[in-house]
């Protein structure tokens, strides 16, 4: 069988300093970190460097005004002449809000490490195709449903992609996918905690809290050997110890004190 071929990702050839902007949809996911740690990795490998500053949005409205941060990164921009890196496109609802960010910052001075470029013409472009998309899938979507509402109404029932033969749309979950929910919850957090009795980092880390030492000297340090040496001092995600992964930590080894 060939071999994939190892796509080898190079950073683009922007010399200047750059800020990132990040945005998560709720205060879980922003509390969480994890989310958030994902758009600084994209954004680090794509840019080749570290930003100078990362301003992050909880938000969840429509109205793009109410980003503070995202106002805040690009008045930076402009006083310090850097660009600004959004992680991936998403981030933006749909091509008036991505025209509406370029406007304020000026072309060439926004990046979206999932485009090839992003001047008016390639984010108009780009948007459309994602807007089309979306239409199409939620077409495809009725469609479906209404050939398995067909289905019941004619043969009683139809088979799901599992096998189970369904005699309704939705519906609760069984007593036997609830066990096998918890059951595959146990087989991750069994791998969850053999990752950590290997992990330098978690070993490091319970050894800092035993020198009763605060968080923020842990984090400070961790990030120095995340620099030094990433692959072992790193969490699962193979991403810097973030507060949130180190809160949850805390937690885990007091309660196990």
């Amino acid at each position: 069988m060939a071999k994939k071929p190892i796509i080898d990702i190079q950073p683009i050839a922007e010399s200047r300093q750059y800020v990132l902007w990040r945005r998560v949809s709720t205060v879980k996911q922003g509390e969480s970190e994890l989310g958030l740690d994902a758009q600084v990795t994209i954004a680090k490998t794509f840019m080749g460097k570290d930003p100078i500053a990362v301003f992050t949005d909880v938000h969840t409205g429509t109205k793009l005004k109410e980003c503070e941060a995202l106002w805040k990164a690009i008045d930076y921009c402009k006083a310090h002449n850097t660009v600004m890196v959004i992680a991936k496109t998403d981030r933006c609802r749909n091509a008036q809000e991505a025209l509406e960010i370029l406007d304020a910052i000026g072309e060439r001075n926004l990046i979206f490490c999932d485009l090839p470029s992003c001047d008016r013409f390639i984010l108009t472009v780009m948007f459309a195709m994602h807007e089309r998309t979306a239409i199409i899938g939620r077409i495809n979507t009725r469609l479906a449903l209404a050939e398995r509402k067909k289905q019941i109404a004619e043969q009683g029932g139809f088979f799901s992609k599992s096998g189970r033969w369904c005699t309704k749309l939705g519906g609760r979950m069984t007593d036997d996918m609830s066990k096998a929910q918890i059951a595959g919850g146990k087989v991750l957090a069994d791998r969850a905690m053999e990752w950590r009795k290997r992990s330098p980092l978690y070993i490091w880390v319970q050894l800092q809290l035993a020198k009763n030492r605060s968080r923020k000297e842990i984090l400070e340090d961790a990030a120095k050997l995340y620099k030094q040496n990433p692959e072992q001092y790193c969490t699962p995600g193979g991403v810097a110890l973030s507060k949130g992964i180190l809160s949850f930590w805390v937690r885990e080894i007091e309660n196990a004190l």
